[in-house]
């Protein structure tokens, strides 16, 4: 009986956690995984596509998940897939997303992420899943998921894409 009552509230958890997370409103977002891509898609023209990618590529060392050893981040993001800058290491930025400001026009171009954990899909720097993408590059995004990154001022101490990290100030 205490088994089947452990069910039903982990169950009805579950229904409540489902609820609140499709409750959330998304945006339409474009994403790619380079120039050529966004180019090929026909969504935007090139000048669009290489302007945004270069908004993404410049934002990216700024917003990237930081990692004090090497092995921290492939243990997140897979041998090879990081780098190291300064003191710190680094994710690869293996794609860019394009976040709407309303109408046709796009704003809002950040880096985007493929943990080892899930590399089908992309993620933002913040450690968010974009949705899955369609030939065009057409995902859907949390709208409160869309915008521009901060800047990361932390570094992570151990393994863990995001949410699942400990930080440590660039003091420590």
């Amino acid at each position: 009986m205490e088994r089947r009552n452990a069910f039903k509230v982990a169950l009805l958890s579950a229904t409540a956690l489902t609820l609140i997370a499709c409750s959330e409103a998304t945006d339409e977002v474009l994403v790619y995984d380079s120039v050529g891509a966004c180019v090929a898609a026909g969504q935007q023209d090139e000048a669009v596509c290489e302007s945004e990618f270069e908004k993404a590529q410049s934002i990216h060392e700024g917003v990237a998940p930081r990692y004090a050893e090497s092995n921290q981040c492939y243990s997140d993001f897979g041998h090879n897939r990081c780098y190291r800058s300064g003191s710190i290491w680094l994710p690869l930025m293996v794609g860019y997303m394009l976040a709407p400001r309303g109408g046709p026009a796009y704003i809002s171009s950040q880096p985007l992420y493929r943990p080892s954990s899930d590399p089908n899909r992309f993620y933002t720097a913040a450690d968010h899943r974009v949705g899955a993408a369609s030939a065009s590059g057409r995902a859907q995004a949390a709208t409160s998921k869309v915008s521009q990154p901060a800047a990361r001022t932390r570094t992570v101490a151990r393994g863990g894409f995001g949410a699942r990290a400990a930080g440590r100030g660039a003091g420590s």
